[in-house]
């Protein structure tokens, strides 16, 4: 395993001691690693001494050692890695070159550094994985008997050693013979991979409890203030104006009128100072803005206002792992938002908005599909009082005595409802060597959450817009689909939150004129599906999607005469495996017009890795149709 690799880890060790400080605590990290390098590449990819810039700004020491395979040994200058280059206090990002190593020789690593910590903080989630093997790796906490740790071991981790007497408590997880491992965006570790998670917690403490979290976390992040009185009663108003003459009508149309409002006048933006902590939600509605709290907030009040039910939804993103009902871990979960019971009892999901993307009634984050989630609410509460409500002078929160839960999968959608479809008619002026276009784009489902919050982020964030419009000028500017006009868009609220949008411009670098009689189709950079990545040969994790989806494209080319297709016989494509669909088909139609159709389909969003050569297979084809490049011959009459 290791003698094969270009470099491997004799062993791996952190041990992390966690240490009262007045009110708060210091972790004290202690690295020690020795890194046996086999090759060149091993020396040239790893023989460097890497720390982020909080570990470069927080060490208390540092050791590096080469010990070379004739027992020598040459130490590095930490002076040399940590001369300031300018007059910012500060160290960014360190990547070192380590000198005089190589094929055969060892690096050892010695390092200390310290975070300083609150006590919510005090926890882990731990893996032993790396793109380097390891003999053994090792991992160990240690703190006074005043704390005590919990832990819970996943996917096979082996138990830990435990000591705990009258002055400490120390845990020492260990592994053996663990493989290289090379992940992408697709994987998820904790599903498949061993881990452990750990807190620790004042001795006298209790296992939290789902009532804890409804009335600790999710009270925090929802409960509506109640403090600046001059502005409660514009939020009346508003209420008022936009439910206007349908104040007779259903609670649930009333709900929709006032989210559709939301949507349409109210930015969201970054909290932007403490004190708007305390501000109700006629402050925000006066100031037309919301932050990601205080919109949850006002979600609550307008839902207990109209007196429709709903749960607080406890999730987390697919490939962080699945949520643990059953142990409530700490960083648990990073989603926390509404779901509503309609007129029919059903449940409608209501994720309050980001600061780039405001969400529609039922549409989620697509990181969000297809994972386990919790719901959460009060038993038995009868009419909520108004003390309830709202968070007064005296900052308490709402206490609910008992809960019910509901552990549930978040809704998905299959590629039938997953969908970019891009449809170009085009029309070829041979007298002006141009080609006029027809456009249409539409998305649907996941992608059309995913398309329509990337170009909201590229609208409302100028270093994202700043960073992408460098990255197309370095790779040049392609205006093969140039919209000189948009006709229509057209945004569908209801699931599956269809878009469409219209436009006519000009085709360019698809038509090229060979000569008189001869054109020439490139098909090259106008077919551009979303493509899901070739999995490393090293790789031996599946693929986690958000979604499967379907991705089609149609070129339809109109010639001012008859046309004969060369080379059209062998280029039809029609693969299907049981994850995933490539159909490419090129024909001629009504004499004068080609038609060419590509569909890119992944038809799950779970490939097991053993199965992912057929998403490589997958690719190939697409690949290959990518390339044709067809002739066209124009039959003039005679």
């Amino acid at each position: 395993m290791c003698e094969k690799s270009d470099a491997y880890y004799l062993h791996s060790f952190k041990d992390v001691t966690y240490v009262k400080n007045w009110a708060t605590y210091k972790r004290y990290v202690v690295i020690n690693n020795k890194l046996v390098v086999n090759t060149i590449k091993g020396v040239e990819d790893y023989a460097f001494l890497k720390l982020d810039e909080y570990v470069s700004n927080h060490l208390k020491s540092i050791k590096i050692r080469t010990l070379k395979a004739d027992g020598t040994i040459v130490e590095l200058d930490s002076s040399l890695v940590f001369s300031q280059k300018s007059d910012n206090k500060k160290f960014g990002p360190i990547s070192y070159p380590i000198p005089s190593v190589e094929p055969g020789d060892t690096i050892e690593t010695d390092y200390v550094y310290y975070e300083n910590l609150k006590g919510y903080e005090l926890m882990d989630y731990v893996d032993f994985n790396s793109i380097l093997p390891s003999i053994n790796s090792q991992y160990t906490i240690k703190t006074g008997q005043d704390l005590q740790v919990r832990y819970k071991t996943y996917n096979e981790f082996p138990k830990p050693k435990v000591i705990a007497n009258d002055t400490l408590v120390y845990l020492q997880f260990s592994k053996d013979s663990i493989k290289s491992l090379m992940s992408n965006d697709y994987n998820c570790l904790p599903c498949e991979k061993p881990y452990f998670y750990y807190t620790l917690e004042k001795k006298e403490s209790e296992l939290r409890t789902w009532k804890d979290v409804y009335n600790e976390e999710f009270n925090f992040l929802t409960q509506p203030m109640a403090l600046d009185y001059e502005n409660s009663s514009y939020y009346k108003r508003w209420k008022k104006r936009v439910i206007g003459e349908a104040k007779d009508s259903t609670k649930y149309y009333k709900f929709n009128l006032l989210h559709k409002e939301v949507l349409k006048t109210i930015d969201l933006e970054p909290l932007k100072d403490g004190h708007e902590l305390i501000k109700s939600s006629g402050y925000f509605l006066k100031e037309e803005r919301f932050d990601p709290l205080s919109i949850r907030r006002f979600y609550r009040q307008i839902l207990e206002d109209l007196n429709i039910k709903y749960w607080a939804v406890f999730a987390r993103e697919k490939r962080l792992g699945p949520i643990d009902v059953n142990l409530i871990r700490k960083g648990e979960f990073a989603h926390v938002f509404f779901a509503i019971e309609n007129e029919k009892g059903h449940l409608k999901f209501l994720y309050p908005h980001e600061e780039n993307y405001k969400y529609l009634i039922d549409e989620i984050p697509t990181s969000l599909y297809d994972t386990r989630a919790v719901l959460v609410k009060p038993i038995n509460i009868g009419e909520v009082k108004k003390k309830d409500k709202f968070i007064n002078r005296d900052l308490k929160l709402a206490e609910v005595d008992s809960v019910a839960i509901e552990v549930i999968n978040l809704p998905s959608m299959n590629s039938n409802y997953n969908y970019i479809r891009q449809t170009l008619f085009s029309k070829v002026d041979l007298e002006a060597k141009r080609t006029d276009l027809k456009y249409r784009l539409k998305v649907s489902g996941g992608t059309s959450t995913d398309l329509r919050s990337f170009f909201e982020m590229l609208n409302n964030n100028e270093e994202v817009e700043e960073y992408y419009d460098a990255l197309w000028e370095y790779e040049g500017d392609d205006n093969t689909i140039q919209i000189d006009s948009v006709l229509n868009r057209m945004q569908n609220g209801e699931k599956p939150f269809g878009f469409v949008f219209d436009a006519k411009g000009t085709l360019n670098n698809v038509v090229k004129f060979v000569n008189d009689s001869l054109v020439s189709i490139s098909l090259d950079k106008i077919i551009n599906h979303n493509q899901i990545e070739d999995a490393s040969e090293k790789s031996r994790l599946s693929y986690y999607l958000d979604y499967s989806y379907s991705d089609l494209f149609i070129l339809n080319v109109e010639f001012p005469c008859k046309i004969e297709v060369l080379g059209m016989d062998d280029s039809n494509v029609k693969y299907h495996n049981n994850y995933s669909e490539y159909f490419f088909d090129v024909k001629a139609v009504n004499e004068n017009q080609l038609k060419i159709i590509s569909n890119y389909k992944i038809l799950e969003n779970y490939v097991p890795n053993n199965d992912l050569i057929d998403i490589k297979t997958l690719n190939e084809h697409y690949r290959d149709s990518k390339k044709r490049r067809l002739l066209v011959k124009l039959k003039w009459k005679s």
